[in-house]
Order: C-alpha cells, then structure tokens, then sequence
C-alpha cells in the first residue's frame, strides 16, 4: 500500500520539526495544502497559522510576500519565502507536493518558517 509523508526540508532546526510536530498531525497539514492548492490553482502555497490559534489558513506564496512586506516594510525581503518556492528550495518540479508552513510565535521578534514536502512511501500489508 503506498501512503504519503511528510518531510522537512534539509536544515530545518529540531526546535521547528518539535514545536511544528507538537501542532499539527501530517494529515491536517497535507489536507491544508491540497484545499489551498486547489482552491488558489497553483503549487506555490504557504500554510500560516499561529502558536495562539492552530487554525490553518492557505495563500499563495505572494500574498503571504505581500503581508511580510505589509508587517516587516523593506525587511520583508530579507525572508527566504519572499524569493524561493518550497519547490525551488527542494529542488523539485513546480507541480511537486511541497509548501512553506509559517509559524506566528507569541512574543517572537519573526515567524518561524519552513519548507515541508510530501514523500510517497510503501507500507507492507500485514497478513491476519
């Protein structure tokens, strides 16, 4: 049977894959993107949501650009996500599974920021 995981993109902190892993279950992710990436017609998605309320909200990545410039005027260049889709960053095709999930932390100075990718993998049937 095969079934889809979800992976962190090289150099991702443990802090991120802890506090990301203690939100949200792969599946609640998966299915947030795959909303918002049909909705919105395009792979280049990022997933945003808050320490404060999990909800899980989804845009394109230049929409969620346009809030960054809105929030951090001309520091909002300085984030990765303003100039490399979650695809470029992995090095995949633009049609692949992959997004950027921003984190708003409480009393932090910057959202904490990720690129997560879907990974098919096989799982053995277990005979009765």
């Amino acid at each position: 049977m095969r079934k889809t995981g979800l992976e962190f993109a090289p150099g991702t902190t443990d802090d991120c894959k802890r506090l990301v892993g203690k939100m949200f279950k792969p599946d609640e992710l998966f299915g947030a993107y795959r909303n918002a990436r049909a909705e919105f017609g395009t792979t280049d998605i990022v997933l945003y949501t808050s320490d404060q309320d999990p909800a899980i909200h989804g845009g394109t990545r230049w929409q969620y650009a346009m809030h960054l410039k809105n929030v951090f005027k001309e520091r909002a260049s300085e984030f990765r996500l303003w100039k490399h889709s979650a695809q470029s960053v992995m090095l995949l095709p633009k049609e692949s599974d992959a997004f950027w999930l921003v984190v708003d932390i409480r009393g932090a100075d910057y959202p904490i920021m990720c690129v997560i990718y879907a990974t098919p993998y096989e799982v053995e049937a277990v005979a009765p």
